[in-house]
């Protein structure tokens, strides 16, 4: 029971770091949707940025929400992460608790103190 265990917290973890970085990527998307559609939401002039051999690339609201969505998409996700980490800890330090109790012979103690 225990390895299968492992296999399923193993497999959290993986999955909550791929959380934070599908999580980044989607508040990046997010965040040039809304500069893109609502440049002064953020407190941005609609300035073109042009790019020599390009052309017109996106404008300060799309680079500007893909940097916040971003961030905020990191924080969002990797908060939810550390709490599957912090859960993923308990689980073993509660595993070898429970292994060595089990394992240890039963202490004797002496019904009163010796000083």
């Amino acid at each position: 029971m225990t390895s299968f265990r492992r296999l399923v917290m193993g497999i959290a973890e993986l999955m909550a770091v791929l959380s934070i970085f599908f999580g980044t990527l989607v508040g990046g998307i997010y965040g040039a949707f809304y500069g893109l559609i609502l440049p002064p939401v953020f407190g941005v002039a609609n300035v073109d940025i042009n790019l020599q051999g390009f052309g017109h690339v996106a404008n300060a609201g799309v680079v500007f929400g893909i940097i916040m969505g971003a961030i905020l998409g990191f924080v969002l996700s990797s908060s939810v992460a550390g709490g599957i980490f912090f859960f993923a800890q308990i689980e073993r330090n509660t595993r070898s608790l429970l292994e060595r109790e089990r394992f240890e012979e039963p202490t004797q103690y002496r019904a009163a103190p010796r000083f």
